[in-house]
């Protein structure tokens, strides 16, 4: 015979109770709905298993697109979220076959009959409904009442309630026992500890009927516990704390909220995983196919491509993710120029490895860099759609499909397949699937792809590691004990979103579903059965009751659970009495919980440091650019960690944004207005050609080279940028007029010496006139800024790319020319003539060079000896003595020597130890 154990939910392990210690039945299950559903499937001969939900959601959306005529229910709603209204409209669907609908017509509203026509609906091409799983009931129910008999003996316990089942789950177990089955009822809930417990007060008054003034608190002998933090790793370590002094193998715990935190915590105290980590979409695989799709819109997003390029498993080979990742940081847009120079580069390096690797095969190169570049246009090329039309359904068929080949090759590259890798060929298969399924010339705008996506993912993955011996019996819900046992943890106490209505029908329809047949829930009545299954954990606990809750959710104060304020109004204090917080317990002042502790001396105090040492001689300063040699001259350990030690941040690529993106483009457009293939000439063409010149090459590359500004919300944006360099264009071609100046060159290379040490840059904009060079520099950055730099003569950079332009001995004028102000800033009188130079005081050009010839020296001599010293304001002076000793002379007390250290910039600064000093204050 078998013996089925019936219950309200599938999953977990609380029904171990039911059995004795080491006892193992043969014949003996446990069968929520759907496993019920499956085991009868099987004895019958039919599919007990339900077609997935985004097969059912799309067929349905389907059958909503050809019944809507504009006029109908959902007419409104689909036209803006036509996946999720299918997915909203079938649940309601199967509401109605659970309670005993045959698709038959319906009246009472617009909707029932809008749902009865589309469960009605034929047509060429149109597929029927993929069953649910109360369609799999009906047909069992039709099966077992043509049946005269059983196919065997069967023995079904149910320990549920009535409510807590669907009406068409009652009809097959009373189908079943009017041919034999011996089909047991829910027993009546008692209380399973003894009365004089404040466990067996609890479970009898929540047994008692209300109404009864609130009873005395409870005593806190040790039968009811709550532990309280304010978080849940804090929480998870507690309770991890208080499991690893008690028997698991005689506990049920109830898996609540954020229940991976407890996971994470019980593996820190080495106790055996639950295997409950929440399912999510957001596992690194399963990225692979939204980002794919996001990138065949236009403009092409370079964020979504530097996410695609990121993340652990992508079909792009590291060396070339890492050469586009730099394209798209130095100018964000796919297609860019530097984003073709790294296509280039990648596949002249792969053809390198593959000849190096198989020198005798004349076509391996050719062929591997044929190969790269075509998996980089597979991923990030094709036709960018207009996201106002939408993506074509057979591209988006194309793209699935490419996705699901690529993800199953890699799932069975390795030894054992990968089951990240599967979902994510599965997830793109299905969405494949759903895509076709669509009426024909169907396309897909981003928003309602992501919808499509979202149901073809589901919930995602399991993640974390699966359950281990030894570990408690597991509940997914409260509803889920169904056997008593010794201690029920319940961990995530807490309340939530309680989610839709499960009884959305209005009195009328509830009236005409009725006379239809269909016997809906009365009102209350699936509340009420929630209700009661809350109960569950605290009815089935012997000896102990222990509920864990949190305080906070991230920032915000969490919400007590409803069954919490159902205590509360049966006795004085609620649960005040017998909570257990978390610094109680660190404290040794818990009466009933004593986590191992252990004293611990604190850790001395992070302090500064100033000055590091090194080997003598390790650090060279040999070769140098103005800009390395700025960062030296600012801070020594910031230069030494990025320069000698080539400590660079990895990770995320910092796409550029705001003032950073537009002036990476404004260079490029001014640069190529004065020095590119398509150059305006200084004498004959005027500011204003100028100016019209960059506002059509600005609109012709912008989705290329500064994609960020084309997206969507970023208009306003964009028309600014589109001004600033079209006012720059015109500004800079009138002073370059007005001095008459001609372009040598731009971003030309320089090259000489500083001190004896080897100096080379480039030079954004190096003119001439009468033979006499003269160098500006881009800038877009505050007016004020730039201004101090002159004053102070700490314009390092443009005195220093003055140095390596100077002829005859002469040192050339510069200046600072401001994208945003149109106007150019220098310390060279008469040099630049016209409105648009504005002359400052401070020192010259050659002041800056000396000095910065001199603080050279000094680091140099300092760097030579070992030591190498932060410039960090509150370390300045003791550092500085410290190098000056090395050095044998004093720091440099003026000029580029004394300039301000970039630590408001710097990626060292956790090696001052400053922020976890500030901390510790």
């Amino acid at each position: 015979m078998l013996r089925i154990l019936i219950v309200a939910a599938d999953g977990g392990t609380a029904w171990r109770h039911a059995l004795a210690d080491g006892e193992a039945r043969a014949g003996w299950e446990c069968a929520g709905p759907l496993a019920l559903a499956k085991r009868l499937g099987r004895l019958y001969g039919l599919r007990g298993e339900p077609a997935s939900h985004a097969e059912r959601v799309s067929a349905y959306a389907a059958r909503l697109a050809l019944l809507d005529d504009g006029g109908r229910s959902f007419s409104a709603s689909r036209a803006k979220d036509p996946f999720g209204v299918a997915a909203f409209l079938v649940g309601f669907r199967d509401l109605l076959r659970a309670a005993g609908w045959d698709g038959g017509p319906l009246a009472g509203s617009p909707r029932l009959a809008d749902l009865a026509a589309a469960e009605r609906l034929s047509g060429p091409g149109l597929s029927p409904l993929p069953s649910g799983l109360a369609d799999v009931y009906a047909a069992l129910l039709a099966e077992i009442e043509r049946a005269s008999s059983l196919p065997e003996p069967l023995a079904l316990q149910v320990a549920a309630p009535d409510a807590a089942l669907d009406p068409i789950v009652r009809r097959v177990l009373t189908a079943l026992a009017v041919r034999g089955a011996a089909v047991e009822p829910a027993a009546p809930e008692e209380p399973a500890a003894p009365e004089s417990t404040d466990l067996g007060r609890l479970q009898r008054a929540l047994l008692s009927s209300t109404g009864a003034a609130p009873a005395a608190p409870l005593a806190n002998d040790g039968t009811v516990l709550v532990l309280e933090a304010d978080s849940p790793l804090e929480a998870g370590e507690l309770t991890a704390a208080y499991l690893a002094t008690r028997p698991l193998a005689d506990a049920t715990l109830v898996a609540g909220a954020d229940a991976g935190a407890l996971e994470a915590t019980l593996a820190r105290h080495a106790l055996p995983a639950l295997g409950v980590t929440e399912r999510s979409r957001r596992r690194p695989a399963l990225q692979v196919l939204p980002l794919r799709l996001a990138l065949a819109f236009a403009p092409r997003d370079p964020f979504r491509a530097a996410e695609l390029l990121m993340l652990p498993v992508t079909p792009i080979p590291w060396d070339a993710r890492r050469r586009l990742l730099d394209a798209l940081v130095e100018q964000p847009g796919i297609g860019s120029p530097a984003w073709r120079k790294a296509v280039e580069d990648a596949a002249a390096h792969e053809a390198a490895r593959a000849r190096a690797e198989r020198p005798d095969d004349p076509d391996a190169a050719r062929e591997a860099e044929r190969r790269l570049r075509e998996r980089i246009e597979t991923w990030f090329g094709g036709v960018a759609h207009d996201p106002a039309i939408g993506l074509p359904a057979p591209d988006a068929v194309q793209l699935c499909e490419s996705v699901a080949r690529w993800a199953e090759a890699r799932a069975r590259a390795g030894e054992a397949p990968d089951p990240v890798l599967q979902a994510a060929a599965h997830v793109a298969r299905t969405l494949e699937r759903l895509v076709a399924e669509q009426p024909p010339g169907t396309r897909f705008p981003p928003v309602q792809l992501e919808q499509l996506h979202d149901v073809a993912a589901g919930a995602g993955m399991d993640g974390g590691a699966p359950g281990e011996a030894g570990r408690a019996a597991i509940a997914h819900e409260p509803g889920a004990v169904h056997a008593p046992a010794r201690e029920v943890v319940w961990w995530g106490f807490l309340g939530g979103d309680p989610g839709p209505s499960p009884e959305p029908w209005t009195a009328a329809e509830r009236a005409a579903l009725r006379s239809s047949g269909v016997s809906v829930p009365e009102p209350g009545a699936r509340r009420g059965a929630e209700a009661a299954g809350w109960r569950r954990p605290v009815l089935a606990a012997r000896d102990r009751l222990v509920l864990v809750r949190w305080r906070l959710d991230g920032a915000a104060p969490t919400v007590a659970h409803p069954l919490g304020d159902e205590i509360a109004a049966r006795f004085e204090r609620a649960l005040a009495s017998v909570t257990v917080t978390s610094e109680a317990a660190l404290a040794g002042a818990a009466r009933h919980v004593a986590p191992a502790r252990s004293d611990r001396a604190p850790a001395p105090e992070v302090t500064p440091r100033g000055v590091f040492n090194v080997p003598p001689d390790l650090v060279s300063t040999d070769r140098l650019s103005p800009s390395s040699l700025e960062k030296l001259l600012g801070c020594p350990v910031a230069w030494v960690l990025e320069h000698a030690a080539g400590l660079r941040r990895r990770g995320m690529a910092r796409i550029p944004s705001g003032n950073r993106l537009l002036g990476t483009f404004a260079h490029a457009l001014l640069e190529d207005l004065l020095h590119g293939p398509e150059r305006l000439d200084l004498a004959t063409a005027t500011p204003d050609d100028a100016a019209s010149r960059a506002g059509r090459a600005f609109d012709a590359r912008v989705a290329q080279e500064a994609a960020p500004l084309v997206a969507r919300g970023a208009e306003v944006q964009r028309h600014r940028a589109r001004e600033v360099v079209c006012d720059a264009a015109r500004a800079l071609f009138g002073l370059l007029q007005d001095g008459g100046w001609r372009v040598r060159g731009v971003e030309e290379e320089l090259r000489g010496t500083l001190d004896g040490a080897a100096l080379e840059g480039y030079a954004d904009l190096v003119l001439e006139k009468d033979g006499v060079p003269a160098v500006v520099d881009l800038k877009l950055a505050r007016a004020k800024y730039y201004r101090e730099k002159l004053q102070d003569g700490e314009a390092l950079q443009v005195a220093l790319y003055a140095e390596l332009t100077r002829t005859k001995g002469v040192l050339p004028p510069t200046g600072y020319f401001l994208i945003g102000q149109g106007e150019l800033l220098t310390v060279d009188r008469g040099a630049f003539p016209g409105t648009r130079a504005r002359e400052l005081s401070g020192p010259t050009m050659q002041a800056t060079v000396d000095g910065a010839r001199e603080a050279l020296r000094f680091w140099r001599a300092a760097l030579r000896r070992g030591v190498v010293s932060s410039r960090r304001e509150e370390l300045r002076e003791a550092s500085e003595l410290e190098a000056g000793e090395a050095a044998g002379c004093p720091a440099p007390a003026s000029g580029p020597g004394a300039m301000d250290p970039p630590c408001k910039y710097c990626e060292y600064d956790a090696v001052c130890a400053v922020e976890l000093r500030e901390v510790a204050r």
